[in-house]
């Protein structure tokens, strides 16, 4: 599939880079305190106060089930279904532009697709998917 001047975020988690399509993304913050949540799945990983609302937490690394070596340091907020989560990364890298660049599309999981981008792959993240699947 083609996609023309499209914009996403792209962060690391352990030594690969992620990615997610800016208009999913409300905000970014430096990590906060957050609450853990009593008797929660493992990838839930607390709430936090943001600016009034409650948001929770989702750690990347529990829910793709990645080894967790590095600390994460950024919260991504996204909003589902009126709702609004903060996915836990190590590390912001920026804004990449994509301009006809062919990115695979992968219809079940939590990964969208793939894109080639100066010499590195990026997995493109599904936002709903990850918050909607067990």
């Amino acid at each position: 599939m083609k996609n023309e001047n499209k914009q996403f975020i792209t962060f690391k988690i352990e030594e690969k880079f992620y990615g997610i399509h800016i208009s999913d993304i409300i905000d970014i913050y430096e990590k906060l305190p957050a609450v853990r949540i009593p008797n929660a799945e493992n990838f839930l990983y607390g709430v936090i106060n943001l600016r009034g609302e409650v948001v929770v937490l989702v750690s990347l690394k529990e829910k793709l089930r990645i080894n967790k070596k590095v600390e994460e340091n950024y919260i991504i907020i996204c909003e589902n279904n009126k709702e609004k989560y903060g996915f836990l990364v190590d590390s912001i890298e920026g804004i990449i532009n994509v301009e006809s660049v062919n990115m695979e599309e992968i219809e079940e999981g939590y990964i969208k697709g793939f894109i080639q981008k100066d010499g590195r792959e990026i997995i493109i993240i599904d936002v709903k998917n990850i918050l909607n699947k067990n």
